[in-house]
């Protein structure tokens, strides 16, 4: 019973460490490319945008 308790209490620990460090980054970032064909030739065009999560950079207001 008690390794039972012991795995069980090691697999919660793991899980929530696995959670917190994968989910606590100061930066949400999104990237996208775009490739674009020319006469010339391809393109590419990368975009990153990124948004701090700590409320420093708060979304616009709403316009009605």
């Amino acid at each position: 019973m008690r390794k039972l308790i012991s795995i069980t209490m090691m697999g919660v620990l793991m899980t929530g460490f696995g959670i917190g460090i994968a989910g606590c980054s100061e930066e949400a970032k999104e990237k996208s490319q775009t490739e674009i064909s020319t006469p010339g030739g391809k393109r590419v065009e990368t975009e990153t945008k990124s948004v701090k999560t700590s409320g420093d950079n708060p979304p616009p207001p709403k316009t009605p």
